[in-house]
């Protein structure tokens, strides 16, 4: 629900006090910003939606809802995001459905990334039998791990190297 357009105008005209014949003719599609959600604009036609009845964003203000869809129209109708990441309904809904293979394969890299957060690298680790390739005296280094996510010909395997102990810092490399 972003007005930015709008809002330059607007801070214009009101706050730095520039007042042009253009602001008559700006009034309605103002207040179609103020009071109307999206909308797609036609020469003979307007479809406007109203503001969605839920909006939830994480602590960066982007679309999040852990439990739910970020956005919900009185209709029904609804968004899923992850920390500003369009992702399917049934990550959210369904998360049991949710698996290891499903998130490491998704074609999406973006959504990807969502998938592995949502299961946690921990449960996907231990669902795939991640084995230590080396290991360092020292805590605070990682620990690579080596798991088998598919059985073709492409890609057999990838490697995890693990954050220091405490931390949640992954990486994903295909071997």
């Amino acid at each position: 629900m972003w007005a930015g357009y709008d809002a330059y105008l607007s801070a214009y005209r009101d706050i730095l006090g520039l007042n042009l014949p253009e602001h008559a003719a700006y009034a309605h599609w103002e207040q179609a910003a103020i009071h109307g959600g999206f909308r797609v604009m036609h020469e003979e036609f307007c479809m406007v939606s109203d503001f969605p009845e839920v909006l939830k964003v994480d602590d960066q203000n982007r679309p999040h809802c852990e439990n739910g869809p970020s956005h919900r129209w009185r209709d029904g109708w609804s968004l899923y995001h992850w920390h500003g990441v369009k992702i399917p309904a049934e990550w959210i809904e369904r998360k049991d459905r949710l698996t290891p293979k499903i998130a490491l394969t998704w074609q999406n890299i973006e959504q990807r990334r969502a998938a592995c957060e949502i299961l946690g690298w921990a449960r996907i680790l231990n669902e795939l039998n991640a084995k230590t390739i080396d290991k360092d005296g020292d805590p605070e280094i990682g620990e690579p791990a080596e798991v088998e996510i598919l059985k073709s010909d492409a890609s057999d395997s990838c490697a995890f190297s693990a954050g220091p102990a405490g931390h949640s810092r992954f990486q994903f490399l295909p071997t």
